[in-house]
């Protein structure tokens, strides 16, 4: 099968969909990553977080809704269909796990107050971020 007549194939706005909200999200993700670790700023109480830290974050979550609306529209074909054809069942299926605990452990980092278990929520959340970037590219190639 050529990649044209495959009937699992994206349309064009859901694939430009998915691959702009990743970008996003990924780009945001490390933005926050890189800020949370690694920059501070001198203040009158000493050493603060970046002021960017915070739109870094609140850019990564609205990319992560639409990414999140954007999947929903790939349930109806893209998957139900890739599962009846048994087409890239392992690798959808870990994608849909990550992704899975990826979303509950956003709502962690959202609700949890205990520190140590929101450090361990967080480690996990963006483990799993930098890990789904291989994972989707495993994903997407593995057809073509």
């Amino acid at each position: 099968m050529t990649g044209d007549d495959r009937p699992t194939r994206l349309s064009r706005w859901q694939e430009w969909s998915i691959y702009l909200s990743l970008g996003l999200i990924l780009a945001t993700g490390i933005a926050w990553l890189l800020l949370d670790w690694f920059v501070r700023v001198p203040s009158e109480f000493g050493p603060e977080h970046h002021p960017a830290e915070h739109w870094s974050i609140v850019a990564h979550g609205i990319g992560a809704y639409f990414f999140m609306v954007v999947l929903g529209s790939l349930i109806p074909v893209h998957i139900k269909l890739g599962w009846i054809l048994g087409r890239n069942r392992l690798s959808g299926s870990a994608l849909a796990g990550n992704i899975l605990v990826l979303s509950l452990t956003a709502l962690g980092l959202y609700y949890v107050s205990d520190d140590i278990l929101r450090n361990w929520i967080s480690v996990t959340h963006w483990s799993l971020g930098l890990l789904a970037v291989p994972a989707i590219l495993f994903h997407v190639l593995r057809t073509r």
